[in-house]
């Protein structure tokens, strides 16, 4: 008896194992496009992503294009929150992400962190591939901008 349930403890633990794993998996391909649109590195942005949805991104919908955009000058780092992470039927992922970008503008520079920050809400869908995980939707939305208060 004791040996049939530390068999189905184990299998259990192996299967929740597994679907964090690969919804880990999911998120940082998500990451590693977010972080490469953010530092405007479209070959970087690339290997996580589909090209249509690389294009959408760079070209449609790039960082520059927002309000903050104009006066990022040096970026300083990001910072993520999901919002929420499902799985469709078909064995996708759904992600919604705070994006926090940290930057200097023009004029001023910190040596780390940066003196402002923007935000965006992005939606993104991931999808897995031969060759792993790949966003193939990506919509960022501005959301605010404003200053870090040192100290």
């Amino acid at each position: 008896m004791k040996k049939i349930v530390l068999a189905l403890i184990g299998l259990a633990a192996g299967f929740y194992g597994y679907r964090w794993f690969d919804g880990h998996q999911a998120y940082k391909a998500y990451e590693g496009f977010a972080e490469g649109w953010a530092q405007e590195k479209r070959t970087a942005a690339g290997t996580y992503g589909d090209e249509p949805t690389t294009r959408h991104a760079f070209e449609e919908r790039s960082v520059r294009g927002n309000r903050a955009g104009a006066i990022m000058e040096a970026f300083r780092g990001t910072r993520y929150r999901v919002e929420s992470q499902e799985r469709n039927a078909a064995g996708d992922y759904e992600l919604v992400v705070v994006q926090t970008i940290f930057f200097d503008p023009p004029g001023v520079t910190t040596a780390i962190g940066g003196a402002m920050f923007a935000r965006f809400r992005e939606t993104a869908g991931v999808h897995r591939t031969g060759g792993g995980w790949r966003v193939v939707a990506f919509e960022p939305t501005f959301m605010d901008m404003g200053e870090l208060r040192r100290r």
